[in-house]
């Protein structure tokens, strides 16, 4: 059942054999794998069904240096249903390489294989309307070549791995006549999680703190709980429940919070090709389900052992200004109208103090909006067609082949950093009393030197194999010679903060997603990926969580 939160009377306790916070793809997925287990769950989704002022300024907080990271709360949206209220759908699995060890990148593998998730990535991509698991053009196009360009393809590069997108999926509108009509969960619009509250030894979780407004407090006894709020909120939720636990839950080795992890990604170079018009695969696909597919270059990882590099993928997109290709126009667009329209509601005098209170950032997210204009235009034009005209979306207008004009996008793996991590900030609390968070990301060596070889190896094979020419303006040729001068935006691929590992000593999590030396407390979402891949991590997310599900329904 989804209700209002808002009517539970303060000072009440609820009790439920899983208490679930978050309310995005992670949460979600958990819910429905209990929907017939006859177990009571409980969800606390962080907000309602829109996006308001208020939501947004609790994920205000700090970076450090400043500069270095969008603002805290520039893509995540604190709501029933996340970030899958905005996403583009991009549905893409790890390699078999992000679970190795690899010795050119220290902190690497994962205590799990690949192998060990395919179930339950087959059950993601269905869970996320994105088909069958299958990301091989072998095997999805049989009857047509497998490569981007005829000739294409060799040992470092190869273009048939495939993404798949989803409608996409809102997972809170899709899913909600399923979990309305289950009468053992119950979701708690407006509801915040607060605090965890251990027991007097810190081994297990006595209950969770929750609320919808300052001082209107309840709590949850569970069983179990599983913190599913995105890794930026889920080490925030560990870090400051310290009243038994000084250094904060599962954090007696400084763990949480390390190995803050995303993407790097841009446009950098422009591929002419010799002949566009024959042996070219550009344009989105549709598999035998319908489906959209888009082929990708692959850094092979024979490429990244011999160049001593992260996992790279690359496609062709369109021309981008400024620095706007780092920062997503679209989003930024909801959250100016979403911030505007919310204080318009509460009247002139609460809009005028939204507006001084936010000038910077409403400033930059306008910026990001009119730099790309463009691309919203087009991309506002296209959701209207294929949402009001088509059951799934096209999930974006590429510019025409003729123009024979192809810039190069690249996205590339953050390899693990233990110095790359929130912190609490000590200094500033929000409306809750919770400590803001000071996020301070750092990329090594090994990251630009990701993607300098990503771009140059796809000049070399370009240019070599007579396919085409490869062009660099004098502004990517000054990237490609020093890219930690290219700015950062995360675009909500917050990895990493909780990490899997076997034992305490190397993570926050086992491999059951349970949080190290607590009995009955787990995390789910990409905070537990020990390694970021080159890949948008939803996929993964969903797949952890129903694994996760799994294993929690066969506790007794």
């Amino acid at each position: 059942m989804v209700e209002d939160a808002r009517s539970i009377p303060a000072d009440s306790e609820l009790s439920a054999d899983l208490c679930i916070i978050g309310g995005g793809s992670a949460a979600i997925s958990l819910a429905l794998e209990y929907l017939k287990s006859g177990r009571q769950v409980i969800l606390l989704p962080g907000g309602g069904p829109n996006q308001t002022a208020a939501s947004i300024d609790l994920y205000r907080g700090r970076v450090s240096p400043s500069g270095t990271h969008e603002p805290l709360e520039e893509n995540r949206l604190r709501m029933w249903g996340g970030t899958t209220t905005v996403w583009g759908g991009r549905i893409v699995p790890f390699d078999e390489v992000d679970f190795a060890k690899r010795q050119w990148i220290s902190e690497t593998g994962w205590p799990i294989s690949l192998e060990s998730l395919r179930n339950s990535i087959s059950r993601a991509c269905e869970l996320s309307e994105a088909g069958i698991a299958d990301f091989d053009a072998h095997s999805v196009f049989p009857e047509k070549q497998t490569e981007i360009i005829t000739g294409f393809d060799n040992k470092e590069l190869v273009s048939w791995p495939l993404e798949r997108w989803s409608v996409p999926t809102d997972f809170s509108k899709r899913y909600r006549p399923d979990l309305d009509a289950a009468p053992n969960v119950r979701v708690l619009l407006h509801a915040h999680a607060i605090h965890l509250q251990m027991d007097a030894g810190g081994q297990r979780l006595m209950h969770v703190d929750a609320a919808c407004s300052p001082g209107s407090n309840f709590r949850i006894k569970a069983r179990d709980t599983v913190v599913a709020c995105g890794a930026l909120e889920n080490a925030r939720l560990l870090l400051a429940s310290q009243d038994v636990l000084p250094a904060g839950i599962g954090n007696e080795r400084d763990l949480v919070g390390r190995y803050y992890q995303s993407h790097r990604f841009g446009v950098c170079g422009t591929a002419e090709l010799k002949d566009f018009s024959k042996n070219f695969i550009y344009d989105f696909e549709k598999d035998a389900d319908g489906i959209y597919c888009r082929r990708r270059f692959w850094l092979t990882p024979q490429a990244q052992e011999r160049h001593q590099v992260g996992n790279a993928v690359g496609f062709f997109f369109r021309t981008v200004s400024g620095a706007s290709e780092h920062r997503n126009a679209m989003v930024s667009s909801v959250l100016l109208a979403k911030t505007l329209l919310g204080g318009a509601k509460k009247g002139p005098k609460r809009l005028c103090q939204i507006v001084k209170e936010q000038r910077h950032d409403l400033a930059t997210h306008l910026g990001i909006v009119l730099k790309d204009g463009p691309s919203v235009f087009g991309q506002l034009a296209a959701v209207a067609y294929t949402r009001y005209f088509q059951k799934r979306r096209l999930p974006m207008v590429l510019p025409p082949k003729k123009t024979n004009r192809f810039p190069l996008f690249f996205q590339t793996e953050h390899a693990p950093l233990a110095d790359s991590r929130v912190v609490l900030d000590p200094t500033c609390r929000d409306d809750f009393g919770m400590p803001r968070l000071d996020v301070r990301i750092r990329f090594s060596e090994v990251d630009f030197r990701t993607i300098t070889t990503f771009v140059r190896v796809f000049q070399q094979r370009l240019e070599s194999s007579g396919l085409g020419t490869f062009h660099l303006t004098d502004a990517e040729k000054e990237f490609l010679a020093d890219p930690s001068r290219q700015p950062f935006n995360s675009n909500s691929h917050n990895i990493g903060t909780t990490r899997m590992a076997e034992n305490p000593t190397n993570g926050v999590v086992d491999l059951n997603c349970k949080v190290h030396g607590v009995d009955n407390l787990y995390m789910a979402g990409s905070s537990v990926f020990p390694t970021s891949s080159h890949a948008n991590p939803t996929l993964m997310i969903v797949a952890l969580s129903l694994r996760l599900a799994d294993h929690l329904k066969t506790k007794a």
